[in-house]
């Protein structure tokens, strides 16, 4: 892993914060100041930086934060937040817009950041694997060869219609299709319009040879044309009566020979019942069968291709399956042999870790306590860290027994052991609750650290600044109506001076200073 530094911070409208921004150097960092001034809201701007969320309101649409990394591989990279006018946080990676989520990838091989109230790392499980891992050099890329084998494997099988069982019951329910399909003999897939024009055409002529029938039946019926025309007869031929006689007998015998033209049309083998009924059970067919594959027989068709399909897939699945179902078990029994390794180097590694980690322990102020480290799961996945304060305590996982101070000075001791060099370290008030001689191996521990990897440290101790390289003042202004915050870099006199008031406060003595000094000077 290349190594990486924080090269400036820049933060405009945050909190009390209204434009300040900080260039830094290699080595060990603090950043101290009075209550309330904005130390810690230095630690949140770096936090919106890297993509988390901020606990600070910010100050209308004017917040801005921005911070300059340098690694080695890559050279320097900006990371970017700032809010726009309706609120939104916007992320940006050296100017291009991007995701919180891009930035939070982005700054995992740049910044570590251990929070008293934030010290995520020693409660996430996944976390603290992948410590172990680093920890004890652990190569799991073969277990994860197998597995993702397998899955293949299994993911084929499914494929191949599941277990023979399943893959029976889909062979028989597609070769059923087909047969059914089959039996219906489609021609086209617009059979079922073709079909019913024809019984149409049909209906028509029978409908016709019908009605020709009922004129037949109705001239030749008894008085019917016949006895109309010899009442006619009788009229006579005088005058203009038998005018009118003539033509109506003329009209008679017109109808005579109309009807009969009319009967000469019927042609009995034109409509054929039987054919008709064919057709009306066809159509009955085709649509029954087209409301079951989809509702038209273009889906009858594909549904007809898809069986056959499956058939084809399924016919050499079975010897395909045999040997799908062996190479499986090969594979579970390769992945047992290599979670089983891979556990025991886990648990090993877990002893080493906490043997190391727990000899710091007098060095963060918890001389009493210990940390073990519980592997559980065929691989030694499922990691914990349980944590016991004090002998004869009992003991229990580090996110339920340990108290935000112990946790992050536990965090301190895994640094220290784990030695991420490539990363920033940033530890906001890790010193929380101490002082003493506590502080001062504290502050060493920090110094020791920054010898590895740039450490920033936000603190309320003399005794842990003083062993700083760079020293940061975080001072608030209250002029009139407003409140400005400003951020210096001290040294010299002036940082004797804020060790002495860390030390005795605004009131600072000759004897303090001379402290101050002395603490300076060691």
């Amino acid at each position: 892993m290349s190594s990486a530094e924080l090269l400036s911070l820049s933060v405009r409208g945050l909190g009390v914060i209204s434009d300040v921004t900080l260039d830094f150097a290699p080595g060990f960092t603090v950043i101290t100041g009075e209550t309330g001034a904005g130390k810690t809201l230095l630690v949140d701007a770096l936090t919106l930086c890297v993509g988390g969320e901020s606990r600070t309101p910010q100050r209308g649409d004017e917040l801005e934060v921005s911070a300059v990394f340098r690694q080695d591989s890559v050279g320097e990279v900006c990371l970017q937040r700032s809010v726009t006018s309706s609120q939104r946080l916007k992320s940006f990676i050296d100017g291009a817009p991007t995701s919180s989520e891009s930035l939070r990838v982005r700054s995992q091989d740049l910044l570590i950041i251990h929070g008293q109230h934030d010290s995520l790392r020693l409660k996430n499980r996944t976390e603290v694997l992948a410590m172990l891992d680093r920890f004890s050099g652990i190569d799991t890329s073969e277990l994860d060869r197998l597995r993702a084998e397998r899955q293949r494997l299994i993911d084929e099988q499914v494929e191949l219609g599941g277990d023979r069982s399943e893959r029976s019951r889909q062979l028989e329910f597609a070769r059923f299709q087909i047969d059914e399909i089959n039996r219906a003999a489609l021609t086209t897939d617009t059979e079922i319009e073709e079909v019913l024009e024809r019984l149409e055409s049909l209906t028509e002529i029978e409908d016709q040879v019908q009605a020709i029938n009922r004129v037949g039946v109705s001239l030749d019926s008894e008085g019917g044309l016949d006895d109309f025309a010899m009442a006619v007869s009788a009229l006579g031929t005088h005058g203009e009566i038998g005018l009118l006689r003539e033509r109506i007998l003329e009209a008679i015998r017109a109808i005579r020979n109309d009807t009969g033209s009319l009967l000469d049309l019927i042609d009995p083998e034109r409509v054929d019942a039987a054919e008709i009924d064919v057709l009306n059970r066809r159509v009955d067919t085709l649509r029954n069968l087209a409301r079951k594959y989809g509702g038209s027989l273009s889906d009858v068709i594909r549904a007809k291709r898809d069986a056959e399909s499956l058939v084809d897939r399924l016919a050499g699945a079975e010897e395909r399956s045999e040997i799908v179902r062996t190479l499986l078990a090969e594979y579970e029994e390769s992945i047992r042999r290599e979670s089983s390794r891979v556990r025991n180097l886990r648990e090993s590694g877990g002893h080493r870790f906490a043997g190391e980690v727990n000899g710091y322990m007098s060095r963060v102020a918890l001389p009493n306590a210990r940390i073990e480290v519980i592997v559980s799961g065929n691989d030694g996945s499922d990691v914990e860290l349980h944590f016991v304060p004090n002998p004869g305590a009992k003991g229990g996982p580090i996110q339920q027994i340990g108290s935000g101070g112990e946790l992050s000075r536990v965090l301190l001791a895994v640094s220290l052991v784990t030695g991420e060099s490539g990363k920033v370290t940033v530890f906001d008030e890790v010193d929380s609750g101490i002082g003493g001689n506590v502080a001062q191996s504290i502050g060493q521990c920090l110094r020791d650290l920054a010898t590895e990897q740039q450490v920033i440290a936000v603190t309320h101790l003399a005794s842990v600044a003083a062993q700083a390289d760079h020293h940061f003042v975080v001072e608030k202004h209250v002029i009139g109506e407003s409140t400005r915050t400003i951020v210096r870099a001290v040294s010299g006199s002036e940082r004797v001076s804020e060790i002495a008031r860390m030390l005795a406060g605004d009131g600072a003595t000759t004897e303090s200073r001379a402290l101050a000094e002395r603490l300076l000077q060691r």
